[in-house]
């Protein structure tokens, strides 16, 4: 038996204007997926709770790059901690551990850059346009700092420094599954932008700048700057348009307790916007401040390691 586990992610800043060539910066975070794979006399099946078809998509897009007609039969099991459609990159960790279950069933290698590559393919079916970002952090973990200038020019740099346990007060906010897919956000997005390029781009060269600023704040332990940053990032979302009006209140309100908030991946038009990252010393102040909306506080570590290829047998 093969067993390949991956983490969720979460974007620190830079979702959505990542697709335009922006810098975005992401962390694994300590919910996984893990994939089970064994042999089987009756073909390929898969378990899994939600999203077969696109576990048999990940399959065949790694048999097609291998030059493998089909997969001999095989049953693979999926077994999620992360909710899938809450923006905390459960596609991509489903399609980097399955790319990464199969090729080692089919080569005997383990090789992540190969696996990040056919994982971005895969990835395309579930979102459209993705960036790379998502599949890249939750296959290389850590700290990424990603940019795709073009398909064919992309900067991923990991953080060769820790998250300074002085900033350690992170917390997620789940604010429901949104109705909108993340490739429908993107969707969204733009069109905003071919509505109005010029003042879409001031919106995303600002969103720059505080992706700058967040990953400067962690490097340096600066708290201060930390939250100011989240706190403009999260205007330009705003401003593109994929922060739904159920949210924002809270989200002043976090603000003016002295906290920093923010959605994750695509957020939300309509109504619930998944999860929300939050930056507050006192988690308990951040729970009472959410119960009138009636949503549940979680922990959360960033920072967590990558793929990992857990037991082969």
């Amino acid at each position: 038996m093969i067993i390949v586990s991956a983490p969720g992610k979460v974007h620190l800043m830079g979702e959505h204007a990542v697709v335009y060539g922006k810098p975005a910066l992401l962390a694994a975070i300590n919910r996984r997926v893990v994939v089970s794979l064994e042999s089987s006399q009756d073909g390929l099946s898969v378990e899994t709770t939600e999203g077969e078809a696109y576990v048999r998509h990940a399959v065949q897009v790694t048999c097609d790059h291998l030059g493998q007609d089909r997969l001999p039969g095989v049953r693979i099991i999926v077994s999620s901690g992360i909710p899938i459609g809450y923006h905390l990159g459960s596609s991509a960790a489903i399609a980097v551990a399955t790319v990464g279950a199969v090729i080692y069933h089919l080569k005997t290698i383990w090789n992540p850059e190969l696996i990040n590559q056919i994982a971005y393919e895969v990835e395309k079916k579930q979102h459209g346009n993705p960036s790379g970002g998502d599949n890249t952090t939750v296959t290389f973990g850590g700290f990424i700092w990603f940019r795709k200038e073009f398909e064919f020019l992309r900067s991923i740099w990991k953080f060769p420094f820790s998250f300074p346990q002085t900033l350690n007060h992170f917390v997620l906010i789940n604010t429901g599954r949104p109705s909108e897919t993340t490739g429908e956000m993107v969707a969204l997005v733009k069109m905003k932008r071919d509505e109005n390029p010029g003042t879409f781009e001031d919106i995303l060269s600002d969103n720059e700048i505080q992706t700058k600023r967040v990953a400067q704040a962690i490097k340096e332990g600066n708290e201060e700057m930390l939250i100011d940053a989240i706190r403009h990032g999260q205007r330009t979302l705003e401003q593109i348009g994929v922060v739904s009006d159920r949210v924002i209140p809270l989200i002043r309100q976090i603000e003016e307790a002295g906290g920093s908030v923010k959605i994750l991946g695509g957020g939300g038009k309509t109504g619930a916007v998944g999860f929300l990252l939050c930056y507050h010393r006192d988690p308990s102040r951040i729970q009472e401040l959410c119960n009138p909306y009636g949503y549940d506080v979680e922990s959360v570590i960033l920072g967590e390691e990558g793929i990992r290829l857990e037991q082969r047998s």
